[in-house]
């Protein structure tokens, strides 16, 4: 559809001719030629599946000191974003801010949802479910871990083979390509049931000790954890493996 003006459309479409063969012509529209949006009107918006996926992982050590970065990138893909079919224009429900719906302050520019008009719901639009699709590419950095091993010179005086301290972050950076996916993870393709946890944070310490009785090795480890975000809790978790 070509937009000539204010209230003018134009397409071209396969129209029969007087000799009865179908020719190509551009068929304008307007307040009295009216376009009626039929199952022709179908387009194909795009595909979950990503035209690219990379994922990059490394791991800098200096001295007992060790990072670990875990990137992740999916571009190309189209998701259902269910929040963007809360949208409710007859004004009866709530929707988050950020969504650009037309104002007569606003005017004439592009808007991706229709104006607030009391008396219409979003379901009165014609195809307002292609609301819901939207570009689901992102970039996000899934994981950092830092870690210092305590100098063995020490932790064996302490009849400790190897002690190590590390903290970890989950899900601190996520960029993600349309404005529409504002403080959303585009991971989890769209749905709003349990949330990816966003900067969860754990620390853990973890040894080893020699038993020099029967010349094995005791292993424990102290894990303690928190996130903030949806359906997330602190934990404290203590675990022993001889």
């Amino acid at each position: 559809m070509i937009h000539d003006g204010p209230g003018q459309f134009s397409r071209w479409e396969d129209v029969e001719g007087a000799n009865g063969e179908i020719e190509r012509k551009l068929v304008h529209y307007d307040a009295d030629n009216r376009y009626t949006i039929s199952g022709n009107d179908y387009q194909v918006l795009g595909h979950n599946s990503p035209d690219w996926t990379l994922g990059l992982k490394n791991t800098f050590t200096y001295k007992n000191f060790d990072l670990s970065v875990y990137m992740y990138m999916r571009f190309g893909q189209t998701i259902k974003y269910d929040m963007l079919g809360s949208y409710d224009p007859s004004a009866s429900s709530n929707f988050p801010t950020y969504f650009d719906y037309w104002t007569e302050a606003t005017g004439d520019q592009n808007h991706y949802f229709p104006a607030l008009n009391s008396s219409s719901d979003i379901t009165s639009y014609t195809g307002y479910y292609a609301l819901q699709f939207v570009d689901g590419s992102y970039f996000k950095i899934k994981n950092i871990t830092l870690g210092y091993t305590l100098p063995e010179n020490i932790m064996k005086r302490a009849g400790i083979s190897k002690l190590r301290v590390y903290t970890t972050l989950t899900n601190p950076l996520v960029i993600a390509k349309s404005d529409l996916l504002k403080d959303y993870d585009p991971e989890m393709n769209g749905s709003l049931n349990y949330p990816l946890p966003s900067n969860l944070f754990s620390v853990l310490i973890s040894h080893s000790k020699n038993n020099h009785s029967n010349n094995n090795e005791k292993f424990s480890q102290i894990y303690i954890s928190g996130a903030r975000g949806f359906h997330s809790r602190p934990d404290f978790m203590w675990s022993r493996r001889v």
